[in-house]
């Protein structure tokens, strides 16, 4: 059987292929970042307008995390994770545009500061439209 793709309106394709090597890049990019990787990831397409791509990492929190949400510090472990998020937002987006071969409309991310769940979502463009990096302050 050939590679299985997903394609939406705005002409976006997702292979399994490149879902695979998505799941690659935002492991290494957490180990990168975070000092340690997720358990797993799963990724997953939206086929639905707007495009989407979801990436969801399992056991994403690091042991300080672990530490400040076990003895009541969440807020403590969203603010951090919000902050990283926002830090290295230019570096998943770029990953996932490298991959997938295509622009980022918008991103989203968010943690779980209790499960360490992660989430990030990339929603696609149309040719025309703002896109996420382009709205980034210079720094």
């Amino acid at each position: 059987m050939g590679d299985v793709s997903s394609k939406g309106p705005v002409g976006v394709q997702i292979t399994r292929a490149q879902r695979n090597a998505v799941a690659d890049r935002i492991i290494q990019l957490e180990r990168s970042f975070y000092g340690r990787g997720p358990s797993s990831v799963k990724v997953s397409v939206s086929q639905d307008e707007p495009v989407s791509l979801v990436v969801l990492s399992i056991d994403s929190l690091t042991a300080a995390d672990s530490v400040l949400s076990d003895r009541g510090y969440r807020e403590a472990v969203l603010r951090h994770h919000e902050a990283l998020h926002e830090a290295t937002r230019a570096d998943f987006i770029g990953a996932v545009e490298d991959v997938v071969e295509a622009r980022v409309h918008a991103y989203l991310a968010q943690v779980h500061p209790t499960t360490g769940h992660a989430v990030r979502v990339f929603i696609f463009a149309d040719l025309g439209d703002s896109l996420e990096l382009d709205n980034l302050p210079a720094g």
